[in-house]
């Protein structure tokens, strides 16, 4: 025998009374009361005072367009290591990029530049650094000649090794772009790559760490390059457009 199949209502009628009704309105509309509450909560000026993104440190840097913190990647691809890094910095375009380029002075300013010589030719600009590197409990010394072009127009610098020694192969470029917010000049963006071939890897455990010393070099070389940029707009009392 086939029995009928049983309806909605033999297990519950789909079918709601007019006082459930009510309560669910009732509910509904009291959940939208709380959360008008909660938002109005959220946006007084005591909330917001207290609020944590208004006072991260990083959300002051970004609205007031000062500097913040280095931001460096480091890939290994076609059998060279590439590191990019950026940082933007509380000072004029100018300043940044006449810090930069002035090769003489790099030793007082970035701590991993112990001495440089700069050498004109006419073939071109030639700038011998001596530098040296940290990482853990170890450390090394490396000189690196480099064919420079520098671009003002741009405020861009591009290398190209020229003496082949500790390093196979290293090359590229700084750019110092205005940095834009709200519409209005407010600092700048540097913006550095480089293509990074040492001619032998370090033996013992230092085989693996090659990216991380060289993404640390970029990045102290950022942050230096900030502070002095800071110093100097400060001395001079420039605003930072």
């Amino acid at each position: 025998m086939v029995r009928n199949k049983p309806s909605g209502d033999a297990f519950g009628s789909n079918r709601r009374s007019p006082t459930m009704i009510r309560r669910r309105r009732d509910e509904m509309n009291a959940a939208k009361d709380a959360a008008a509450n909660q938002t109005a909560d959220d946006t007084s000026p005591s909330r917001l005072s207290s609020s944590p993104r208004s006072t991260s440190p990083t959300a002051r840097v970004m609205d007031k367009g000062t500097t913040g913190p280095a931001e460096v990647s480091v890939e290994k691809k076609n059998g060279f290591f590439e590191i990019k890094g950026n940082m933007s910095v509380a000072a004029d375009p100018d300043v940044t990029y006449g810090i930069l380029t002035d090769y003489e002075k790099n030793p007082d300013i970035f701590k991993t530049v112990s001495k440089v010589e700069v050498e004109h030719n006419d073939k071109g600009k030639f700038v011998t650094q001596h530098a040296h590197w940290n990482l853990l409990f170890w450390s090394g010394t490396f000189d690196m000649k480099m064919k420079v072009e520098e671009d003002p127009s741009r405020k861009a610098v591009s290398y190209k090794l020229n003496e082949p020694g500790f390093l196979k192969m290293f090359n590229g470029y700084w750019d110092v772009e205005p940095r834009m917010v709200n519409g209005k000049p407010m600092g700048c963006n540097v913006v550095v790559t480089q293509e990074v071939l040492p001619s032998m890897l370090p033996p013992g455990p230092l085989a693996s760490y090659v990216s991380r010393i060289l993404g640390n070099q970029v990045k102290a070389v950022l942050q230096d390059l900030s502070v002095e940029a800071e110093r100097v707009q400060q001395s001079r009392h420039i605003p930072a457009k």
